[in-house]
């Protein structure tokens, strides 16, 4: 236990944290995703989906240890933020990359902020959101595809999910490069094919989310 407490303290150890953390809240980002897709086929199939996933045993759970990585990276990211501070206070010069380093390091402290307030009141709007009653084979479960309709019907809701979806986006693009960096993967000739890789993931996702936000904006589910 002290070799993995030693691990973690270490400045390597701790982008090694934040790549593994950031690499699973990025597959959760992808079947969120996926699972949202699935309202552009219908109350009936979005709903279903819905209420299979919220009604599972396993959801708590899961929800549990997504909580636990999502903190972990918050932890880390601002351990790793206060390093950098400690550092910039030793007063000698620092070479242009290590600078440079830092000021992505603030930058995406500023941009995982704003996505901790985005998750709290995506989760307050959506998951805690109103109960609107839909009736399947004699059944009655949870509206969740007239709750997104009703909900994005707002343009300043609309303008806020949008904004939220461009700087996830910039997360992240950079969170994709710092986790190469932070495997040692860096080369001359395949460093601008991973930037641009990096580039076209993070804003392909991002406009996914974007895509789902307009449609349901448009829907006719809810005046």
């Amino acid at each position: 236990m002290k070799w993995l407490i030693r691990y973690t303290s270490s400045s390597i150890g701790k982008k090694h944290v934040m790549a593994l953390t950031g690499l699973a809240l990025f597959g959760f980002l992808l079947t969120h995703l996926a699972g949202n897709f699935l309202y552009f086929l219908g109350p009936e199939i979005f709903n279903k989906y819905a209420h299979a996933l919220t009604s599972s045993p396993l959801i708590y759970p899961a929800e549990m240890g997504l909580l636990v990585i999502f903190v972990v990276h918050i932890i880390f990211a601002f351990w790793t933020q206060m390093d950098n501070k400690s550092a910039r206070k030793q007063g000698y010069a620092v070479p242009l990359t290590e600078e440079h380093n830092k000021l992505s390091s603030s930058f995406m402290l500023v941009t995982g902020v704003w996505i901790i307030l985005f998750v709290i009141i995506h989760i307050g709007g959506i998951k805690f959101g109103s109960y609107i009653p839909y009736a399947i084979a004699g059944e009655e479960i949870r509206d969740l595809y007239q709750t997104v309709s009703v909900y994005f019907k707002t343009p300043g809701t609309v303008l806020f999910y949008v904004v939220s979806m461009v700087i996830l986006g910039l997360h992240l693009k950079h969170a994709f490069w710092s986790a190469h960096q932070s495997v040692g993967v860096s080369h001359r000739k395949y460093t601008p094919i991973l930037k641009g890789l990096s580039l076209v993931i993070a804003f392909g996702l991002a406009s996914g989310f974007i895509l789902v936000v307009f449609v349901a904006a448009l829907s006719k589910g809810a005046a």
